[in-house]
């Protein structure tokens, strides 16, 4: 569907089966250049979960890329109420695309078919008629929690011709994303054992960069990996130059709470008053994966149902990052690495756990893992088979800081709750040189505290 400022697309090879009668697909919106001057993304990806026996689909995700293919931000939509589908509208000729229900015509064809080859078999028996044909059988559902081989869990490729690189196999439908404005809360997810014996599946893989433009390998010319994307017109953020932290907050109006907000993120965290406080509990355990380049560092997204409870609230685990330096010092000292653990809560705030890494002498197991499944290309993403354990990243000993800040990256919005952890853990030093060589140092500096509280466990 195509109207004078956007175009409204669905990519066929992201259609995957969830469960009984439900598919999942991602759909992308596409802005015309001036609305995407004035927004500061010109693509707007979107994850629908759609209800084939009801006639009704949900938004689970939303992605606002830039002109590079470079996620910008991430919203992730809850208590959202099923949309049912219109009959003669987009959004039925979008729902019909991915359901793919058989036509009376397909059914009749089908009954011919059988008829026709009854007939070849058993001459004296009478043709099958029409009527009592049956449609194909529903592809299989995969079994809830256990994790699907890659050929499940994605549809097959369908790669475009190397005569034409530019576009990916797509077909306009209709909306599949609402106003970009508009922030939703997450659900409340179900509580669930610390471990499980099955890793609970990831959302499905979003379409790649071949969706717009051919991708950049990474040996090729390109810009800084600090950068948050690369060269063109549309303002972006780094960590170094004209682009730099000192520079966010005038980049882009809705960026401006990086130069005058009053909570901003990191501050140290020295001299913090000593409490009892209670300590977090992580409901984290074996899940899939999916490790995206974003261009400043590796961004992981996990499994559904993992989360923690920080001062009696329930935080929902979304994705976790990594940082070099650590993002916060303790009297002046950063740590080699860290490991930023992003969360919401029903009401949609955030809660961020901060795990500082260490060099020892026995490399850790997740960031293995995560470095063997490295996307090949800048802006890429690659989703293994193989799960990893988050818990393998987080200390033993409960011991944390707690204070109010903000997102330590554009746009620095603030009201965010940070947990840093004391106790480090450890990674080796081949794994900080390899993430050394893939990212520069990607911490912001130090921010004013401004007189807020911090509270430190005894």
């Amino acid at each position: 569907m195509r109207d004078r400022n956007r175009q409204v697309q669905i990519d066929r090879n992201s259609i995957i089966q969830s469960d009984a009668g439900v598919k999942v697909a991602w759909g992308r919106v596409v802005l015309a250049p001036a609305e995407a001057a004035a927004a500061g993304y010109t693509t707007i990806q979107a994850m629908n979960r759609y209800d084939c026996h009801n006639r009704s689909f949900v938004t689970v995700k939303r992605r606002y890329l830039d002109a590079q293919n470079i996620v910008v931000r991430e919203d992730d939509v809850g208590d959202q109420k099923p949309i049912l589908v219109v009959r003669n509208s987009v959004d039925e000729r979008l729902w019909s695309e991915v359901c793919d229900p058989p036509s009376t015509a397909d059914l009749a064809e089908l009954a011919e078919r059988a008829a026709q080859a009854a007939q070849g078999a058993e001459p004296a028996e009478p043709a099958v008629e029409p009527d009592r044909a049956r449609p194909p059988p529903s592809p299989a559902v995969r079994p809830e929690r256990t994790p699907a081989p890659v050929s499940e869990r994605t549809a097959p490729s369908r790669l475009p011709s190397q005569a034409d690189p530019e576009r990916a196999p797509v077909r306009e439908a209709g909306s599949v994303a609402q106003s970009a404005d508009v922030a939703l809360p997450l659900p409340v997810a179900p509580r669930a054992p610390v471990r499980s014996q099955t890793p609970p599946p990831i959302a499905p893989q979003a379409p790649t960069l071949t969706v717009t433009a051919e991708p950049v390998p990474r040996s090729a010319p390109k810009p800084s990996p600090r950068t948050a994307a690369g060269a063109s017109g549309a303002a972006r953020w780094s960590y170094a130059g004209d682009s730099g932290p000192e520079h966010w907050g005038h980049l882009r109006p809705e960026w401006a709470l990086c130069a005058n907000g009053r909570q901003q993120s990191p501050i140290d965290l020295t001299g913090g008053v000593v409490v009892d406080l209670d300590p977090p509990a992580f409901d984290y355990r074996l899940t899939q994966f999916r490790i995206v380049d974003v261009g400043t560092t590796l961004q992981v997204h996990v499994g559904e149902g993992m989360a923690v409870d920080l001062r009696g609230q329930r935080y929902v685990l979304m994705h976790f990052e990594f940082r070099r330096q650590s993002e916060h010092p303790v009297s002046g000292f950063r740590r080699d690495m860290s490991v930023l653990f992003h969360h919401r809560d029903a009401q949609g705030r955030q809660a961020i756990v901060e795990v500082m890494l260490d060099q020892r002498e026995v490399p850790n197991p997740v960031i293995a893992a995560l470095l063997n499944n490295l996307p090949l290309e800048r802006g890429g993403e690659h989703a293994p088979i193989l799960p990893i354990d988050p818990t393998d990243l987080l200390p033993v000993e409960p011991g944390h800081h707690l204070y109010m800040g903000s997102l330590p990256t554009p746009p620095c919005s603030e009201g965010v709750l940070w947990a840093v952890m004391k106790q480090p853990v450890g990674v080796s030093a081949e794994q900080l040189d390899i993430f050394a060589r893939l990212y520069p140092a990607n911490n912001r500096p130090l921010q004013a505290g401004n007189g807020r509280l911090v509270l430190e466990s005894r």
